[in-house]
C-alpha cells in the first residue's frame, strides 16, 4: 500500500511541475473576412492570434472560425 501511495504522489508532483510550463485557452474563433484573410483571429474574449498569411495554420482557423477551440502553448524547453 506505501508503494502505491509513493507512486501517486510522485505522478501528482510530476503533473504539477508541468502544469506550470503550459497554458491552455479555450473559445470561440472570430475574424471578420478581411482580419482573416491578413492572418487576425480572435479566440476568446481577451486573446488575438496572428499567424502567417497563406500559412496551414490560417486556412485551419478559417475553416473553423465560429466553432469553440482550445489553444495550448508550452515551453519547448532548452535548444542544444
Amino acid at each position: 500500500m506505501a508503494w502505491l501511495t509513493l507512486a501517486l504522489l510522485l505522478l501528482a508532483l510530476g503533473r504539477l511541475s508541468r502544469a506550470g510550463d503550459e497554458l491552455a485557452i479555450a473559445g470561440f474563433v472570430t475574424a471578420t473576412e478581411q482580419e482573416a484573410s491578413e492572418g487576425y483571429f480572435a479566440v476568446g474574449g481577451d486573446t488575438m492570434v496572428v499567424v502567417k498569411q497563406g500559412s496551414s495554420l490560417q486556412r485551419w482557423l478559417k475553416l473553423h472560425s465560429g466553432q469553440r477551440i482550445r489553444v495550448t502553448l508550452e515551453s519547448a524547453g532548452p535548444e542544444n
